[in-house]
């Protein structure tokens, strides 16, 4: 086993790298990222391996992506990775589309007799008899330059997922089995996975299933409009509107500013970019509303 890797920060050295790995059948992707401060998920580190090579692409350093998205797109080599979803999201918010084919360790892992949701760390000590360092868990991974054991564990990732895939590919061989896998595959190639529905938004407030009537036709509304403007300001959800500030205007219906101003929890400046948005819609929900009644 070669625990060896490279650091990739220039678009040269991206390039050669992914022109050595082009014939790969398969190559063991992981993604860090952060998303604290933003909606969309922003990539700070992509690290990929095949038998030979494991290497750490720097995407903060290099200004175009382009020969490794054309390796990872490549129909002919299948895609590992473990616990697939968030790594999708990246790439079908970078490019639009997934990097398929995909084999995902986490739902092979449950085919093969592990829990569910078996983490990457415990999948590798259960298969391989190796405990990793999880101490790097919480790191800040736009921060620059990276430690080297911040280096060592991005890479571990990769390095321990090329081996449980080809193990895994051994002892799935049941037909049904594999049958029932590819499907789970497949459903993960669904946009909407990545990109909500705005108007099912309000399923994510725990306190939805309190309400019903106007109240709840107004929450639906209000939740898609967040979902939208978030998106737009690339901002996370609650910090364009919490959750309990969604719920009190839904039961409260403001029909003024200052009924609004009224209303506890509001992030700072909402109620000048946004204020005359969320009455505009409390008053069309109770316009509509009265004239149904």
């Amino acid at each position: 086993m070669n625990h060896d890797y490279i650091f990739i920060d220039d678009t040269a050295a991206l390039t050669t790298l992914c022109e050595q790995m082009t014939g790969s059948p398969w190559l063991a992707v992981d993604t860090e990222f952060e998303r604290e401060r933003t909606y969309y998920p922003e990539l700070c580190l992509l690290q990929i391996a095949n038998t030979e090579i494991t290497a750490i692409i720097d995407p903060l350093a290099i200004p175009d992506l382009g020969p490794v998205f054309d390796l990872l797109y490549n129909p002919a080599i299948t895609k590992v990775f473990h616990s697939a979803r968030q790594d999708l999201e990246i790439f079908f918010h970078l490019k639009g589309s997934l990097p398929l084919p995909l084999y995902d360790t986490q739902l092979a892992g449950a085919a093969a007799g592990y829990d569910n949701s078996i983490g990457y760390a415990n999948l590798v000590e259960k298969m391989l008899a190796v405990t990793l360092d999880k101490a790097h868990t919480r790191t800040d991974w736009k921060r620059r330059p990276l430690k080297p054991s911040h280096l060592r564990y991005a890479a571990d990732d990769v390095i321990y997922l090329g081996l449980i895939y080809e193990q895994l590919l051994t002892r799935i061989t049941n037909p049904d089995k594999l049958t029932s896998l590819q499907n789970e595959f497949r459903k993960m190639n669904d946009p909407l996975l990545y990109v909500p529905a705005p108007e099912t938004m309000w399923q994510k407030i725990s306190e939805s299933r309190k309400f019903s009537g106007p109240e709840l036709t107004l929450l639906q509304q209000l939740a898609a409009w967040r979902e939208l403007t978030a998106r737009s300001e690339n901002l996370p959800r609650k910090w364009v509107i919490p959750d309990q500030m969604l719920i009190d205007i839904a039961r409260l219906m403001p029909a003024t500013d200052e009924e609004l101003a009224a209303i506890k929890g509001q992030p700072a400046g909402l109620l000048q970019r946004h204020g005359s948005t969320l009455l505009a819609l409390v008053n069309m929900h109770c316009n509509k509303n009265g004239q149904d009644g």
